[in-house]
């Protein structure tokens, strides 16, 4: 094995598995946080250049335990884009009801969609 490659390898076994540096902060208003296996998903409200967005975001467990955005794992929602994502939300809820054998109305179970985080509203 040349030289130069012995030494690149050397430094990689010394390197921290999760990219080095501190995790990055969340910097968003979390409205909701769905637990999967690789860790978690977060929905936020952000705001860039005094612009408001949503966004999910899958963030996996870091070999320190911190948490770090998977590249390539999210996406953002324009406010503007909010009231079709409602009623999409609101038509997959139905389907979902109609599916578990439910009709409109009556208790329904509570969400679990932010435990362990407060939201503000």
């Amino acid at each position: 094995m040349p030289t130069l490659t012995k030494s690149a390898n050397k430094l990689r076994s010394t390197l921290p598995k999760s990219g080095g540096g501190t995790a990055p902060q969340d910097t968003g208003i979390r409205l909701a946080t769905f637990p999967r296996p690789e860790g978690e998903l977060r929905f936020t409200w952000n705001v860039y250049e005094d612009k408001p967005y949503l966004r999910l975001q899958l963030w996996s467990k870091g070999d320190d335990g911190s948490f770090w955005p998977v590249k390539g794992q999210g996406f953002t929602i324009k406010v503007k884009e909010l009231p079709d994502l409602a009623e999409g939300v609101q038509k997959a809820l139905d389907m979902a009801l109609k599916e578990s054998g439910h009709t409109s109305g009556g208790s329904k179970p509570p969400s679990r969609a932010n435990e362990g985080v407060d939201a503000p509203f």
